[in-house]
């Protein structure tokens, strides 16, 4: 792409063209993106002997679910996409540190809480 088409694509205009022609397409992108329940792997060669660590979890705050899925590398931190510049050392402190930081999220209105950035990868967790 040479500059000039550069500029064309890239001006208001074309962008709010776009936006409306792809406004479907757009509505979906932050929608659930994979059709079972994720788990994070975990791998590790010892002595010839290939380990394999699969990892998946169910989590419930005040009895309703909390409808994510983090992942563990192979240090064992914790990842998960609402808090995504950190690295929890445990599960239990990825969660107290969403309630901590999403506090309306978990207002005990009965509702079963949200992640703040949507549910993911297809988790489906029951009560």
């Amino acid at each position: 792409m040479d500059t000039n088409e550069l500029r064309t694509y890239s001006s208001p205009d074309a962008l709010l063209a776009a936006l409306r022609d792809h406004g479907d397409e757009l509505g979906h992108a932050g929608t659930e993106h994979h059709p079972a329940a994720r788990e994070s792997v975990r791998t590790l060669t010892h002595r010839g002997h290939e380990i394999v660590v699969r990892t998946s979890y169910s989590i419930t705050v005040d009895g309703r679910p909390f409808d994510v899925q983090p992942s563990v590398n192979n240090a064992g931190l914790v990842h998960y996409h609402g808090l995504p510049t950190r690295n929890f050392p445990s599960v239990m402190e990825l969660v107290t540190s969403a309630i901590d930081t999403f506090p309306d999220d978990f207002s005990g209105d009965g509702t079963a809480p949200t992640p703040p950035d949507g549910p993911h990868h297809g988790v489906e967790t029951q009560p």
